[in-house]
């Protein structure tokens, strides 16, 4: 292993070791620990590189779009379109995690399957804990020759790619639901109804004939379709995954 594998090794012991040599409660010490880090050194790696820029003149396309959309008929095509082009890149961002998910998958389920599964057998504990020696020693060596903060970064994304697939796939799922969202508004306005009153007595004082105009409010509901925040959780969930995707092909 490289100095930056050895890195990356020495942090999985580490909460390796708070999980297994610790009472089973220090489980959610070790969780904190990988959740904490990750995401922190995530977010720092991506406005250190200024990665984020590309998200927010995503989020920005993703606004000029929405005020385009409100065009009618024409719009709608081009907000589909749009919609359909940032899925197909979470998506594709996605496929790219696929190893990172089932890394990830084995060594929480080797770091907390003790909790899970309440194993108090001294015997089947220690076991656990070699097993995830030996797959933390496997997927370090895929890091070799990487910087020591490209490889935290590479471990970060590992560590988070349960999580991030999982919003990625709500964040579609959610883009769909809320492509397009109803207004509804209401318009009062005042009409003048000609009104011809008959003829007819007041006492002893005959009343002829005579027309009034009556004035009157109604109101009126409008509904309009405009764009939802579809388009911008859907970019934002295509920009993160196609960033993480070139980070981790470099």
């Amino acid at each position: 292993m490289t100095k930056s594998s050895i890195q990356i090794f020495a942090f999985m012991l580490l909460v390796g070791g708070i999980n297994f040599l610790m009472p089973r409660e220090a489980a959610s010490i070790s969780a904190a620990i990988i959740a904490l880090f990750s995401g922190a050194f995530f977010i720092f790696y991506l406005v250190k590189n200024k990665l984020h820029h590309d998200v927010l003149r995503g989020l920005l396309l993703s606004v000029a779009v929405m005020a385009v959309a409100l065009i009618p008929i024409l719009g709608f095509v081009i907000i589909i379109g749009f919609l359909i082009y940032n899925m197909s890149r979470a998506i594709d961002g996605l496929k790219c995690l696929l190893p990172d998910v089932i890394a990830s998958l084995i060594l929480y389920g080797l770091l907390f399957s003790r909790v899970l599964f309440d194993v108090q057998t001294p015997t089947v504990i220690v076991s656990l804990g070699l097993m995830y020696v030996v797959a933390a020693a496997v997927y370090c060596r895929r890091l070799t020759g990487l910087s020591s903060e490209h490889a935290f970064f590479r471990m970060s994304v590992m560590w988070l790619s349960v999580p991030f697939a999982i919003l990625t796939v709500m964040s579609i799922i959610s883009a769909l639901g809320n492509l397009f969202r109803t207004v509804g508004s209401s318009i009062s306005r005042t009409i003048i109804t000609p009104q011809t009153v008959a003829g007819h007595m007041r006492g002893a004082l005959k009343i002829d004939a005579y027309s009034r105009n009556v004035t009157s409010t109604i109101t009126t509901t409008v509904t309009q379709t405009v764009p939802g925040v579809g388009t911008l959780t859907a970019t934002a969930a295509a920009d993160i995954a196609q960033k993480v995707k070139s980070e981790k092909t470099k």
